[in-house]
């Protein structure tokens, strides 16, 4: 028992099949997506990092450990381009990501950027 709660098995990476799970699988990742870059995006900021920023400023500790774990298990579980959009747009992204990066890669670059800020 002492060792799962020092180090606790992360569980198996199983798809999701409706909206509900992938929420409930991904919920600090579907509350940055949602909240952060919806479809009136453009008119509370001027950039992603801005997003990303204001996400940063009010966000715990706790639920910034939890965005690393899941941006890295949802870019895991979704290896494909179109399983990533697919997936993405069901936890709330309703703009793209910054011109000449893949979503693949800003996913990635906002993990890091959140990862190097906590």
């Amino acid at each position: 028992m002492a060792h799962f709660l020092e180090a606790p098995e992360r569980p198996t990476l199983v798809t999701p099949q409706t909206a509900w799970e992938w929420k409930g699988r991904f919920p600090e990742l579907s509350h940055f997506l949602s909240a952060y870059f919806h479809q009136d995006f453009e008119t509370e900021y001027v950039s992603h990092r801005e997003a990303v920023d204001d996400y940063l400023d009010g966000v715990s500790e706790t639920d910034l450990r939890s965005v690393i774990t899941e941006i890295q298990d949802f870019l895991a579980m979704n290896s494909d381009d179109n399983s990533l959009r697919e997936a993405s747009r069901t936890l709330g992204l309703r703009i793209s990501p910054p011109k000449g990066v893949s979503l693949r890669r800003w996913l990635n670059d906002v993990r890091e950027i959140i990862a190097h800020r906590k």
